[in-house]
């Protein structure tokens, strides 16, 4: 899925608990229920790839994309919005 300022994944990283979004480059699932994140150029971003996302949403025009979130419990409260 490529990401835009329509199209943003917000997530929350396992190791710091801190929150990111990104509205550039693209996102592919992976079976674990994680992402493997690509920068604008094709390059993995390893940092904020695979397990060391926690959780993650991607939101269309603010509105959370079904099928495209997986949310700890922990989590719930930071991802229930875009911003």
């Amino acid at each position: 899925m490529v990401l835009s300022s329509d199209c943003v994944v917000v997530f929350v990283l396992r190791d710091s608990g801190v929150r990111g979004s990104l509205a550039s480059g693209r996102i592919e699932p992976l079976p674990d229920m994680t992402l493997n994140i690509y920068n604008s150029h094709g390059a993995l971003n390893e940092y904020i790839s695979s397990a060391r996302l926690r959780s993650w949403r991607v939101f269309s025009h603010g509105t959370p994309l079904p099928d495209w979130s997986h949310v700890m419990p922990e989590d719930a409260e930071a991802l229930a919005k875009q911003v």
